[in-house]
């Protein structure tokens, strides 16, 4: 018998910095193994296996969610105030075991029903655009955002990282562009940029095809580089020391300024991530810092500290304004106060 996902949905580890920390996952695991993606460590702790979701039980989590009156931790706060959900956070929903599975049906129609807003975030447009009745049903209800992968090395990523099993880039961009003909929200996610791999012509190469296609977001955000991603990149001849010197603050806080101004010149939004490297006079151009506007994101975290921050708000207020119980209250409060220990805070941006 095959192993169900029973923990689908989560909220990122990294709550505190993102406004779309609400998570559902379809599977448990990645068939295709992205040779630069840090979240496949994991499947060497949870074991590698598929493990498709447990329908059930991912229904009666969200119905109980709403009827909970007294929530306890950051997923019950989320639940019950019908935070907007990222489909799609440790593993891609739409690789092609889907075509196999076919649990997204089912996920649509749930998330439909219930009303929850939520964007899609995925590598394989290909795929998802097989659910386009559902696709349009949920944009009917103004519920959905389509949130397409794709980082700025383009053709040269889908080759080395992506082993040409994802969606080629320029059919991400046309299947985009379809969707935005159709007024459904679309925005893409450029993460990684890979400092010493990626270079600042890539990211405006990137940003001209975006402009072409009239996508009018896209984000950034360097690399996620632990031993896990090293070795595998090493393995395939890619210069991890290159990277490992560029992607330290010091070398990437010089590049960072470089893709900001980059947006603007092409008159793309750029969401960042980076609440310190972006500096205080970088203000997010959407309420997530993916670059795209959401019905109900998540609100204590370091997207809308910073935002506060740069209205002069007062730390105290801050700190009460943005409260929405999906945080760690202290934790959240050191940031703003700049009282933590090996976490960037607020006082870094100054």
């Amino acid at each position: 018998m095959e192993t169900l996902l029973k923990n689908s949905i989560t909220m990122r580890g990294d709550c505190l910095y993102c406004p779309l920390s609400l998570s559902l996952d379809s599977y448990g695991n990645c068939l295709v193994d992205c040779h630069h993606c840090y979240l496949r460590n994991l499947n060497h702790v949870w074991g590698k296996d598929l493990k498709p979701l447990d329908l059930d039980l991912f229904k009666k989590k969200l119905e109980n969610g709403l009827k909970n009156k007294n929530p306890q931790t950051p997923v019950a706060f989320a639940l019950s105030q019908k935070k907007t959900i990222r489909w799609g956070n440790k593993t891609d929903p739409f690789q092609p075991i889907e075509r196999e599975y076919n649990l997204a049906p089912e996920i649509f129609n749930t998330l439909t029903r219930l009303n929850w807003s939520f964007v899609i975030q995925t590598h394989f447009p290909h795929v998802l655009k097989d659910y386009q009745k559902y696709i349009a049903r949920a944009n009917d209800r103004d519920l959905i955002t389509i949130m397409p992968v794709m980082s700025p090395g383009l053709d040269k990523d889908w080759e080395i990282f992506e082993k040409k099993l994802t969606t080629p880039p320029i059919d991400r961009l046309k299947l985009a562009k379809e969707w935005l003909d159709m007024a459904i929200p679309v925005g893409f996610n450029g993460e990684p940029f890979i400092p010493g791999f990626h270079t600042v012509k890539d990211f405006e190469d990137t940003l001209k095809l975006l402009k072409q296609y009239k996508i009018p977001s896209y984000n950034t955000y360097n690399f996620h580089f632990n031993p896990f991603v090293a070795k595998r990149l090493h393995a395939i001849g890619v210069d991890i020391e290159k990277i490992w010197t560029y992607n330290q603050d010091g070398e990437w806080k010089k590049i960072l300024p470089k893709l900001l101004d980059l947006g603007k010149k092409y008159e793309i939004k750029i969401g960042c991530p980076d609440f310190v490297n972006s500096g205080i006079n970088y203000v997010e151009p959407a309420n997530t810092c993916c670059g795209v506007n959401v019905p109900n994101p998540c609100t204590f975290n370091t997207h809308y500290f910073k935002k506060d921050l740069q209205k002069n708000v007062s730390l105290d207020r801050i700190l009460n304004h943005n409260w929405d119980g999906t945080g760690n209250w202290d934790e959240g409060k050191e940031i703003i106060y700049g009282t933590c220990k090996g976490k960037y805070n607020l006082n870094d941006i100054l």
